[in-house]
């Protein structure tokens, strides 16, 4: 499969927070991963290089996962690195508070096996559809998915930045899990808030809808996001499903 990892450090912060990459295990399936540290807590980006590193780690060492299997080792893998950095963060006074995001994707030849915790988001992108796959665990959405707020009051909403579920803040954590399938679209893209709250989804949209190329369309998203003044770290996968195929 042609998958890229794009970061960037954004304009105003002193650290990158945010971690992910493109990973393959022992028969060549691959794993997409994008972490986003909490910068309002201590050691956001120990906590997202932490659960990335075990994540890559623990997939490298797979021969083929079957698809009915996909779902029990995201969600066994997650819920146990989450203990892991929970205990990291009690031991050092430096480190308490700290969590991190994370969104996942399995691909099989026709589906995909997605996890979330928190606000990086999975979308599925073809020609006509800007899809996204993953709820946030955010205040706002919670009130969106409630009725209260529509999705455009959201976005401009004060506390839409509240997030109410990430890996590192509870001893026990389950991540929500999706299985779509994928034949009807073309890529996927896994990010951080920090390109879905500075570019509008019809931007984004728009760009891999113009340019062919995964290092374009990274790169382009990548100039969009520092170009509207980001005040966040920048950091995404895109996955084009025809090398899956």
């Amino acid at each position: 499969m042609d998958a890229r990892f794009f970061t960037d450090i954004g304009r105003t912060r002193t650290r990158n927070e945010d971690a992910g990459g493109v990973f393959k295990n022992h028969t060549g399936q691959v794993l997409l991963l994008i972490c986003d540290g909490m910068g309002g807590h201590n050691a956001g980006d120990v906590a997202s290089s932490f659960v990335t590193a075990r994540m890559k780690e623990r997939f490298q060492e797979e021969n083929y996962i079957e698809d009915h299997q996909a779902e029990n080792w995201l969600k066994s893998n997650i819920s146990d690195i989450n203990r892991q950095l929970y205990q990291l963060a009690h031991q050092d006074d430096e480190n308490q508070g700290m969590g991190t995001t994370i969104v996942a994707a399995l691909l099989y030849d026709d589906k995909a096996v997605i996890a979330n915790v928190g606000d990086s988001r999975a979308y599925f992108v073809n020609e006509r559809e800007f899809r996204q796959v993953t709820n946030d665990h955010t205040f706002v959405n919670h009130l969106v998915m409630a009725g209260e707020l529509s999705k455009e009051e959201a976005a401009r909403h004060p506390q839409r930045h509240i997030i109410t579920k990430v890996v590192g803040s509870d001893k026990r954590l389950h991540p929500d899990i999706f299985t779509y399938e994928t034949k009807h679209y073309d890529k996927i893209l896994l990010t951080s808030d920090g390109l879905t709250d500075y570019v509008d989804e019809q931007v984004i949209h728009h760009v891999f809808n113009e340019e062919g190329e995964l290092e374009t369309i990274g790169e382009k998203l990548i100039d969009l996001a520092l170009s509207s003044d980001v005040n966040d770290n920048v950091s995404f996968v895109i996955g084009d499903f025809g090398g899956v195929r």
